[in-house]
């Protein structure tokens, strides 16, 4: 099919991809799913591990928030729910992304 330089088309991207979320009450325990999501074959550039919503409180003491294992799982998600889960996950939730778009410039 050809196209001007000009014309914007839609086009479906063929990609999906799933989260899945973990909240977790310490470091060490995060830290402990983490090693066995590695032991189940997840790789780093899958896992990711991030402290959230830490805040001070009215006398300016630091109190820690949750810790969030986020795992890029296409097709293993039931299998990462799970590790995370035995490992004391406080909630999972799985998000499913796809990309659809436009090719080409727009005004």
């Amino acid at each position: 099919m050809e196209t001007k330089p000009d014309e914007v088309q839609q086009v479906q991207v063929p990609s999906e991809h799933v989260a899945v979320v973990a909240m977790f009450a310490d470091r060490e325990t995060a830290e402990t799913a983490v090693d066995a999501l590695h032991e189940r074959g997840f790789t780093d550039d899958q896992i990711s591990l991030v402290a959230r919503g830490a805040t001070t409180d009215d006398n300016g003491k630091f109190v820690p928030g949750g810790l969030m294992v986020t795992v890029s799982a296409k097709n293993r998600e039931d299998e990462a729910e799970g590790v995370l889960r035995e490992h004391e996950a406080r909630e999972i939730t799985t998000n499913r992304i796809g990309a659809t778009g436009k090719v080409g410039e727009e005004t």
